[in-house]
């Protein structure tokens, strides 16, 4: 998408030019698509209007139901997920990711599948689940890898592989460093 300038590399997502956003929102109006209606969501979020977000979210969710595509619904509840996390509800996004990751997984759908590890795995990073997150990137870049994915997904993917393992190495130094010394029971810390 356009609106996206880049990968922020605290929060593990795409940054937005709001401006740009904005204008986004002006020209999708009341378009009724479900595509229309999932970027709309989307740009919500991205520019912070998390309540409006979250219920155009839900009425992508919907939308998706009517269409008879599980796949389709299911992109639309990892949207909702998103939002969710956003708004700060971490369990609920994690539950929500994993049952996603779990039907993408069964049904062979690897992009989502990919997308869901990524999702859940930002996930685990704002929750300093810093280990999960690493399992959680390292198998989305393989299955980018592997389904030879869109370049800026594996590039994401692989992004957020290496600031959570550097965030991982880093919370493990400092917790070794705080570690107290043993000490003798009677002469104590000579």
């Amino acid at each position: 998408m356009s609106e996206s300038i880049g990968y922020d590399q605290t929060a593990l997502r795409n940054a937005v030019d709001v401006a740009a956003a904005a204008r986004r929102l002006r020209e999708l109006g009341k378009e009724r698509s479900l595509a229309a209606v999932s970027e709309r969501a989307w740009l919500l979020e991205s520019i912070g209007r998390l309540d409006e977000a979250l219920a155009v979210a839900g009425e992508a969710v919907a939308m998706a139901r009517t269409s008879g595509s599980r796949d389709r619904v299911a992109e639309a509840r990892l949207l909702r997920a998103a939002v969710v996390q956003t708004r700060g509800d971490l369990q609920t996004a994690l539950r929500e990711c994993t049952a996603i990751i779990a039907e993408a997984r069964s049904n062979d759908w690897v992009e989502l599948w990919a997308h869901a590890l990524q999702q859940r795995g930002t996930v685990h990073f704002a929750l300093a689940h810093w280990h999960e997150a690493c399992v959680d990137f390292t198998v989305a870049v393989e299955l980018c890898r592997e389904a030879t994915l869109p370049a800026e997904q594996l590039e994401a993917a692989e992004i957020a592989l290496l600031v959570a393992t550097d965030r991982a190495q880093t919370e493990a130094v400092r917790a070794e460093q705080d570690l107290p010394r043993a000490q003798h029971p009677i002469w104590g810390g000579r």
